[in-house]
């Protein structure tokens, strides 16, 4: 059975998505859309579907799934109105900004009896996920620290385009720190930058340290002022250090060859696939749970207010849980 998907959004994350589709099983692309149906119809004579406006490709009768691929602001809108067009949804991070639209959106879709999923795709790459189990059965002791970090540097006309790296990339390393370690108890951060004119958000870099109850320390990382290309570089790690093992893995552990003089690394397009592998056979047709869910989503949002309280305060802020509830 073909789960026939549309997009929402045709911008650069909506080629990876088509890309992960294509070789899905089970999958398939049936039309796309975007605000500027100029590009929509580009995309879809591009992909040989079709170009629908967006609020019609949430109603329109034999699309099973819709990826809302947009930017943030317009996440709920969209995810909504196709929840309630009776489809299944995936939505890319950041899911949103406001914790009543998180909870809003997991209400209707128990509601309506239709999956609706983070774009959390880093927790379905095999090795990631393999380091998760091996906290969680406790192969590698008591978990004392966990260090995360993504350093490249991100060109001008790109940095202008997005809000900053603690909201476009930090939310991944939260929901990886909430997936291996849990809730901190307390959380404190820096940030900086270096290019003026080309960072108006005045976000380049920023750095968390976490604390536990348990005694566990997280560090997190993001940088877009620089590339690392020494010998062990940080591009993409993940290190979990415990008292009886450890876990690392680097998304450059596997490289390819791409054109002359240049490389490109696979491990980031097999998070997208993995990811809409399991949307589709694990969720949709096999009734399984994501692995990182809206609840989760909403605690990734609750540590991202506190992150930048810290910012803004320097300060150290307390998590409370029970917040989310009120």
């Amino acid at each position: 059975m073909a789960i026939k998907i549309g997009f929402i959004g045709c911008g650069r994350v909506s080629e990876n998505h088509y890309e992960a589709v294509r070789k899905c099983k089970n999958a398939q692309l049936v039309a796309v859309s975007d605000i500027d149906m100029d590009l929509a119809r580009w995309r879809a004579t591009e992909w040989g579907v079709s170009a629908l406006s967006c609020d019609e490709i949430c109603e329109k009768d034999g699309i099973d799934a819709i990826f809302v691929l947009t930017p943030p602001s317009v996440h709920y809108h969209y995810a909504v109105k196709a929840l309630l067009g009776h489809k299944h949804v995936l939505v890319e991070k950041p899911i949103s900004f406001e914790m009543s639209e998180i909870r809003s959106m997991e209400r209707i879709a128990e509601n309506e009896g239709r999956v609706c999923m983070p774009g959390h795709n880093y927790i379905y790459l095999p090795e990631l996920r393999r380091g998760m189990e091996l906290v969680r059965e406790g192969k590698i002791g008591k978990p004392a620290v966990m260090y995360t970090s993504e350093i490249y540097f991100m060109p001008p006309d790109l940095a202008r385009k997005y809000l900053g790296p603690t909201r476009e990339v930090l939310w991944h390393h939260i929901y990886l720190m909430l997936a291996y370690i849990g809730v901190p108890e307390k959380i404190c951060a820096f940030r900086s930058h270096f290019r003026n004119a080309d960072i108006p958000s005045r976000d380049e870099q920023v750095m968390v340290n976490a604390m536990y109850a348990s005694g566990t320390l997280v560090h997190l990382f993001v940088s877009w002022a620089v590339e690392d290309e020494t010998s062990d570089p940080w591009t993409f790690k993940v290190k979990v250090l415990g008292t009886a093992g450890g876990f690392h893995f680097s998304r450059r552990d596997v490289v390819s060859v791409k054109g002359e003089g240049s490389w490109e690394y696979p491990l980031y397009q097999e998070m997208f696939d993995r990811e809409i592998d399991y949307f589709v056979n694990e969720c949709i047709l096999g009734g399984s749970k994501p692995l990182s869910s809206l609840r989760e989503a909403g605690l990734t949002l609750h540590i991202l207010n506190a992150i930048e309280a810290s910012l803004e305060n320097s300060t150290v802020e307390t998590i409370r849980v029970d917040e989310l509830d009120h």
